[in-house]
């Protein structure tokens, strides 16, 4: 791939201005169909078939398909859903503002940029289809802010991809992260006049009990993830005024869990936990949505090593690989078992007022993803 042709496949002007049309709908969890019908024209505009696939509601995901000749599959994936605007923006979250090389916007990080990065790449690669030979899928999903039911469908519609390749922005390419487990546990006591509480059986008190002694419960250890444990909510008796001993109790546990871990683990783990507080309360144990398994993969991967080679060749230095934050890729590569990378452009205060994306970084992000497939798609 010579440097002329590299400077071609991906302008950072309209990189910028791809993702400040792309900010410009405003697109909660919920609220993504108009963004992604923009999504969808856009590569329509540019000769790219693409598809809108129904989820829950007005909120399709968009895929489109090229087909290249026999060869691996490659998918790139973005979302364009973003949480809600924070407090304290200088500028319209939707509007924006670029001062020099920044782009200001809801979303314009997280990941509206990074969806732009791959359409641009989408787009270079079926103008080049040339440098390299395969199946290229590109995937813009919802929901990834909230349950994740894009990426989830995605999956569930198939085939599985060879490689997977989540254009979420970061400082750095990202190899792997944490999963994520939020478990409810309901307790079942007794009621009865709270005159006379020996006569019952108190449900927050005996909640408290176990979660009082949720430290007995180690948690696991890994060389680049830190598991985690957190309670989120505690609630037990009526939110009306009676004086009875409550009979019910519930309370939220978050566990980021690291490769080894599952939910059945953390499930029994607290099973164990609540067995040995021998309590005439009963406890139940669920998982409640969204689930995301750990994931990460290898560092001598040839996916790894096309995107060490990539990324060398447009910043003049390795990559520093990270291993952070959760979502799609979880999905992608712990849930289907596709080896995934994640890469995209730079910038900062992602879910805060103010957040921004470098405009040359998206280009280059684009650019990457080029690169990466042609080496793992390689035309003959």
């Amino acid at each position: 791939m010579d440097d002329d042709l590299d400077q071609s496949l991906a302008d950072p002007e309209e990189a910028g201005a791809l993702t400040a049309h792309l900010v410009s709908f405003r697109s909660y969890p919920g609220e993504e169909g108009d963004v992604q019908r923009a999504v969808a024209g856009w590569l329509d505009d540019n000769d790219i078939a693409a598809e809108l696939r129904e989820t829950v509601g007005d909120r399709p995901n968009v895929v489109a398909r090229i087909e290249n000749g026999p060869g691996p599959t490659m998918l790139f994936n973005g979302h364009t859903d973003t949480v809600l605007a924070a407090e304290g923006w200088s500028c319209d979250p939707w509007q924006g503002k670029r001062e020099g090389d920044r782009l200001y916007g809801l979303g314009a990080c997280d990941m509206k940029s990074g969806v732009a990065a791959a359409m641009l790449a989408t787009r270079a690669l079926d103008r080049n289809r040339e440098l390299w030979r395969g199946t290229l899928v590109f995937s813009a999903v919802v929901d990834e802010e909230a349950f994740s039911i894009g990426a989830r469908a995605v999956i569930a519609d198939g085939p599985p991809a060879d490689y997977c390749i989540v254009t979420e922005s970061s400082m750095e390419p990202c190899l792997g992260s944490v999963g994520k487990v939020l478990v409810r546990m309901d307790v079942t006591g007794k009621a009865t006049h709270a005159s006379w509480p020996d006569a019952g059986v108190n449900a927050a008190i005996e909640a408290a009990k176990l979660v009082a002694r949720l430290d007995e419960i180690p948690l696991a250890e890994h060389p680049r993830f830190a598991a985690t444990r957190a309670v989120l909510s505690f609630h037990s008796g009526s939110d009306q005024y009676v004086i009875t001993v409550p009979e019910r109790a519930r309370v939220l546990i978050n566990r980021m869990i690291v490769p080894g871990e599952t939910a059945e683990t953390i499930l029994a783990d607290l099973r164990a936990l609540a067995d040995r507080l021998d309590s005439p309360a009963t406890f139940e144990f669920q998982v409640d949505p969204p689930y995301y398994p750990p994931w990460e993969i290898e560092p001598n991967h040839p996916l790894v090593d096309a995107l060490r080679r990539a990324f060398e060749r447009e910043h003049g230095r390795p990559p520093t690989w990270t291993y952070t934050g959760f979502g799609d890729a979880n999905l992608f590569s712990g849930e289907a078992g596709i080896p995934t990378i994640q890469v995209g452009a730079t910038g900062s205060r992602f879910h805060e007022a103010d957040e921004w994306v470098s405009v040359t970084s998206i280009a280059r992000a684009a650019r990457l993803l080029v690169r990466v497939t042609a080496e793992m798609l390689p035309a003959g």
